[in-house]
């Protein structure tokens, strides 16, 4: 593990004209947006300090304990104007896997590894994601929530998959409401645009 202590003095050192160092070493002080720090060393206003930025994104990994550490950590070494560390982020993107203790993260956890952005991604992964979650669940209010997000043109668009996970949900209600609520997102144009179906869900009796 590297010593806090010395990766502080060099920062200091290195910084210590920068007009943002203040704003550096107070987050260093309570621990917080220290991989954001470590992506901005790779930058021009920064030197492009690929060595400083590695160090301080193997502190906060060392550190890291906790769901919401490894995906902070993956998303900012991953940035393609970064390191563009993909093979460390899917690393950390397993470990925030073994933390997770809420079907809402398994959720997020899912969303963020079938959204195509400017960092790492992996729909493969994704797919066994939400495959766990869908083993987990068993509100139609989780089941909704995963039918739409398959549904989105920006992760899967798996709309086949998505319109399975809608039956479940169905199966899975107790009362008028969520019925409805379930009518009404498959009929959205973003989801699967299915008026026809929305119609006979929305007279389905419970």
């Amino acid at each position: 593990m590297l010593d806090k202590k010395q990766l502080l003095q060099e920062i200091e050192t290195t910084y210590k004209n920068h007009k943002k160092i203040k704003e550096i070493l107070k987050d260093f002080e309570y621990g917080i947006n220290l991989n954001n720090w470590a992506y901005q060393f790779t930058k021009e206003d920064f030197g492009k300090n690929i060595e400083l930025s590695r160090k301080l994104f193997h502190f906060t990994l060392s550190n890291a304990s906790e769901f919401r550490d490894y995906i902070d950590f993956a998303k900012y070494i991953s940035k393609n104007d970064g390191l563009s560390d993909n093979e460390l982020a899917k690393e950390a993107y397993k470990l925030a896997l073994s933390k997770v203790t809420l079907l809402r993260d398994l959720r997020n956890l899912a969303d963020i590894l079938a959204l195509k952005k400017d960092s790492f991604y992996d729909k493969d992964m994704a797919k066994e994601v939400y495959k766990e979650a869908l083993l987990k669940t068993t509100s139609p209010y989780d089941y909704l929530c995963i039918a739409e997000s398959l549904c989105n043109k920006d992760m899967l668009n798996d709309k086949v998959w998505a319109k399975e996970v809608y039956k479940l949900a169905i199966k899975a209600s107790s009362n008028s409401d969520d019925l409805e609520a379930i009518a009404q997102s498959v009929a959205l144009e973003e989801n699967l645009n299915d008026e026809e179906w929305s119609n006979k869900i929305f007279s389905m009796d419970i």
